[in-house]
């Protein structure tokens, strides 16, 4: 998770977007600790992988749309993430991710 975490502008903002439109929103450090305890306390691991990905960028902001699936045990779920990336001094950066469930 750590190396994820790296990925982020410390700055970040990261939105889940439930059915209907209703959204949470966390800041970065609330969003990896959330993510760190969904890994950490699953019974069985849990892997996710993309399945396909569309990006567009300039020469300073990048958005990329992420098609996963996750499998947790038996469970898979889909779902999507759109990113939107910024160059910074010290390489790309994430200053947001929207994503959802199917």
């Amino acid at each position: 998770m750590e190396g994820y975490g790296s990925c982020f502008h410390p700055q970040a903002r990261i939105t889940f977007v439930g059915k209907g439109g209703v959204s949470q929103s966390d800041g970065l450090t609330d969003f990896l600790h959330g993510q760190k305890l969904s890994h950490a306390q699953s019974p069985v691991p849990m892997t996710e992988v993309p399945t396909d990905m569309k990006i567009t960028a300039d020469g300073r902001v990048a958005q990329a749309a992420v098609r996963w699936k996750l499998t947790k045990g038996t469970e898979v779920v889909t779902g999507t993430d759109y990113f939107t990336l910024i160059q910074t001094e010290s390489g790309w950066r994430i200053m947001s991710l929207v994503f959802y469930n199917d």
